[in-house]
């Protein structure tokens, strides 16, 4: 429920609850010991720092996302939870308009959950603003899995 409640406040752009809810997530999951997948849940340490990576991207926090980020690997979660990690790595990568780690995260992604890169809405978004700032020089490589999740 923390995590869902720092998402919700990250959403609303509310920073301080979002925190709030993330170290109480951090606490919990500490005293879980490590990650579990009871019921599909992939709760635990690692979980929660993924959360913390993406509530930072959507609190337009990219070097706290980027900060968080280095500390985690997901290699443990599903192929769906890393490539969503993956693709709030890019998000936090284009913040900071570094296109070439924003690219190369999101083509990880996709080889992950291709489903997940090409039908959400948060993909398309980092595809468009990647490509306005590469425009008119967009690299084939990208130019293609804009196609493939019908940005261009």
């Amino acid at each position: 429920m923390n995590l869902v409640l720092a998402v919700i406040n990250a959403r609303e752009g509310t920073r301080g609850r979002t925190h709030e809810h993330i170290d109480r997530a951090r606490g919990i999951a500490t005293r879980l010991g490590g990650d579990r997948n009871d019921f599909d849940t992939e709760f635990g340490p690692t979980n929660v720092e993924i959360h913390a990576a993406s509530t930072a991207v959507e609190l337009r926090d990219a070097g706290l996302a980027l900060e968080v980020a280095q500390h985690v690997d997901a290699s443990g979660l599903s192929p769906e939870r890393q490539s969503r990690f993956l693709l709030d790595v890019a998000g936090a990568h284009a913040q900071r308009r570094h296109v070439g780690e924003a690219t190369a995260a999101l083509m990880e992604a996709e080889a992950l959950a291709p489903e997940q890169i090409h039908e959400h809405h948060l993909p398309r978004e980092v595809i468009r603003d990647l490509n306005q700032l590469s425009d008119p020089r967009i690299p084939e490589s990208r130019r293609n899995l804009a196609e493939r999740s019908a940005v261009i």
